[in-house]
């Protein structure tokens, strides 16, 4: 049984008996208080662990049942109240249940009693720590202060995007791969009035048509080979919140249609149903496809390009803010955990100077190799890939002819043992494989360090 802190406002002899002894041989901490008022004057001051479960006798002295329940409720929101009582009647309990206690006993209580109620309550209370501590990590992860810039071209795409956050109005973001889209649509929906609600994102690029449209309108028992259960969509979850589309551009004809009708009506039907569900949503889309062209070709549905591009954004790629790079960089060494790091004039040069095609993500993707090679905590530019440090433009160049997979990762294998100067240790660590297969990999692909 898990653990947790339990008060108990009982005078009786049972209390002290059985269920004090009882709840402490369990492991929980407990507290026992002999009247309403030692109770209720606990908030003021108090430093306690917070309570889990309170155990409330409904014959204390001090304080009405009704009016203590209702000090508690305040005081305590998040602890579940048990009040006990030995003369029960159903007028009483629907009282209590009223002025806020959350179950009713009969005494005298039982060990099976006790442990059902607690085992309940406890693991009721884990899951919504659990649950807060989820909001608080996604939250953290799509907090706009990672939003790091100073060039003018960056400070009016986030004012724009900070002024029609205010609104419901739908938004695409435009922009290369790795220049922060989602980034960007989270700050409109933590900007918003619908913060409080859920920030959901899906990949339409990524998914099969079928299971894509499982993903954004759900679907119920026997839909489809596989359906065993009825299953809720992304559109529903994201009820009062925000749904963020990326690659809208990819949606087939069929399930533009099904996106335009929640856009318009905001209903929609799971697939396999033929009930009408209603959701209340706002949509932030991005791409990196031109949907101009897209329309005019006939691959994309006019009216629901109008239906998602009430606003535009569109994120300039990262060699056009140069500016930003120092402090990106700053940034995203702060954020290797346990570690200082630091980076000398001559490799943030380096940096600035190159074209970064793959946007801010390629560039930490640069500093988290980077920050393996750097053992003394300073990044030079010898750890940096040769393709920055010879100015090229790619950090792996594949070849135009077809390859198979073998060749690719022989391919790969050699840029990465050439990139951490043929150090075998660091090269296993990018790789995420052990020294033992980075040998039997070396020696396959009859890969050394070239002779001086």
């Amino acid at each position: 049984m898990q653990q947790g802190t339990i008060y108990v406002c009982d005078s009786t002899e049972q209390a002290q008996s059985f269920l004090v002894p009882w709840l402490e041989a369990a492991g929980h901490q407990v507290a026992l208080y002999n009247n309403a008022q030692q109770l209720m004057d606990l908030p003021k001051g108090h430093n306690a662990e917070y309570p889990d479960l309170i155990f409330i006798d409904d014959q204390l002295p001090g304080a009405p049942l009704d009016d203590l329940l209702k000090r508690l409720v305040t005081a305590y929101p998040r602890a579940t109240l048990v009040v006990v009582s030995a003369l029960a009647t159903v007028r009483k309990a629907v009282r209590a249940v009223q002025a806020g206690a959350h179950e009713y006993l009969i005494k005298p209580l039982g060990s099976d009693d006790v442990a059902a109620i607690v085992s309940r309550v406890l693991e009721r209370s884990r899951l919504e720590k659990e649950n807060q501590s989820l909001k608080a990590a996604l939250k953290d992860r799509f907090d706009p202060g990672q939003i790091i810039f100073k060039s003018k071209c960056f400070e009016q795409v986030y004012a724009l995007a900070r002024k029609v956050a205010d609104s419901d109005a739908s938004v695409l973001v435009l922009g290369e791969s790795g220049t922060g889209k989602e980034l960007i649509a989270s700050t409109i929906h933590y900007s918003s009035p619908r913060r409080e609600h859920r920030f959901l994102t899906i990949n339409c690029a990524a998914l099969t048509d079928t299971l894509l449209e499982s993903q954004l309108f759900g679907h119920v028992k026997g839909a489809f080979t596989g359906a065993i259960a009825s299953q809720s969509g992304l559109v529903q979850e994201a009820h009062r919140g925000t749904l963020f589309l990326d690659e809208v551009g990819d949606l087939s004809p069929a399930l533009q249609a099904k996106l335009l009708r929640v856009l318009q009506e905001k209903e929609y039907m799971p697939v396999g149903s033929t009930q009408v569900k209603h959701a209340d949503v706002r949509f932030v889309a991005a791409t990196n496809k031109d949907l101009k062209e897209e329309v005019a070709a006939g691959r994309f549905r006019q009216d629901l390009y109008y239906r998602i591009n009430v606003a535009t954004l569109k994120l300039p790629p990262l060699r056009e803010r140069r500016e930003d790079i120092p402090l990106l960089v700053r940034f995203f060494l702060r954020k290797q955990e346990g570690r200082e790091l630091d980076i000398e004039a001559a490799a943030l040069k380096r940096l600035v100077q190159y074209e970064w095609p793959g946007n801010v993500r390629e560039l930490q993707n640069v500093l988290e190799m980077a920050a393996l090679l750097a053992d003394d905590g300073l990044i030079k530019s010898s750890h940096l890939p040769l393709s920055i440090i010879d100015g090229g433009t790619t950090a792996f160049k594949l070849p135009a002819q077809h390859m198979s997979l073998a060749e690719l990762e022989q391919l790969y294998i050699e840029q990465v043992f050439r990139q951490t100067r043929y150090h075998k240790m660091k090269t296993a660590e990018i790789l995420k494989i052990s020294r033992k297969t980075l040998d039997r990999k070396l020696e396959q692909y009859a890969i050394g360090k070239p002779e001086k």
